[in-house]
């Protein structure tokens, strides 16, 4: 087996996630081991894709009104509710021995850990072999099962999205990633439905699920969610893990980077949306 480290964060706020995930980015290297972060968040938080638009399909005064602060990631993809879920985060080297083949190739290694989680707690879960055609829906995440996601009764039940960014070594450049994921244990939906004006429950829940769902896990404890989760990771991808604490350097780099991913609250997320429609 090969050894990862693995992170157990806890709940922390919005912006110390997104910055703690860059960190972990920035120091990768080929030579690194993979590590893995489990994470939770201090109050519900809408995290935007890296390119994701700022407009009036989200529901700014609602969003404002629910205390829901609104983040930006720097991995790609459309919009998640976080805070009932929970929250991964990978960072390697595309080509490190663990994983020796490209970007697609490694969503599909990492599938294989996820879905043996899912089987684990009694679902029969299939991986989506590629990219579904895109719904049309702007901003829901779950709404667009994307290659080698997970579906449990044809609805997502995880979302992942990626950041690719090259580093320089003695052999020249060589390609690190990030790989962000949400498994909602909670059904969000209530929540998509007062902050995306837009949405149909329906239509949410033809195309999405969450532990709660359907199965009723929700009575899950998040440990021990985390702890079968990484159980089945562990057996699916034949890797071992070393705990580790942040380190007093890594938690210096992850305040200052902190400053990088502010919450927009509702008020200034409407401003915001006012400058996009004038410009």
């Amino acid at each position: 087996m090969r050894e990862w480290r693995l992170i157990r964060d806890g709940r922390r706020p919005g912006s110390f996630n997104m910055a703690a995930d860059s960190v972990l980015l920035e120091a990768c290297t080929p030579e690194t081991p993979p590590t893995l972060r489990l994470y939770r968040w201090t109050r519900p938080t809408l995290s935007l894709g890296r390119n994701e638009p700022l407009d009036d399909l989200l529901d700014s005064p609602a969003l404002q009104a629910l205390g829901i602060p609104v983040i930006r990631r720097v991995t790609g993809g459309k919009a998640v509710l976080h805070g009932g879920d929970l929250t991964y985060s990978v960072t390697g080297a595309v080509l490190h021995p663990q994983f020796a083949g490209g970007v697609l190739d490694n969503y599909r290694f990492l599938a294989q850990g996820f879905k043996q989680f899912f089987q684990n707690l009694g679902l029969s879960p299939e991986i989506q072999s590629e990219r579904a055609s895109d719904s049309g829906e702007p901003h829901i995440c779950f709404s667009d099962p994307s290659a080698y996601e997970i579906l449990v009764q044809g609805r997502k039940l995880i979302g992942n999205a990626q950041r690719v960014r090259s580093v320089r070594t003695s052999q020249g450049p060589q390609r690190v990633f990030l790989q962000h994921g949400s498994i909602p244990v909670e059904d969000p939906v209530p929540w998509m439905l007062q902050i995306f004006p837009h949405a149909q429950e329906e239509t949410l829940r033809q195309e999405m699920h969450s532990l709660e769902t359907c199965a009723g896990l929700s009575r899950c404890s998040p440990d021990e969610l985390e702890a079968l989760l990484l159980e089945s990771l562990s057996a699916a991808l034949q890797v071992s893990w070393r705990q580790q604490s942040w380190s007093p350097e890594e938690l210096q780099a992850i305040q200052e980077k902190s400053r990088e991913f502010p919450a927009i609250s509702g008020t200034l997320l409407a401003c915001q949306e006012s400058s996009v429609r004038e410009a």
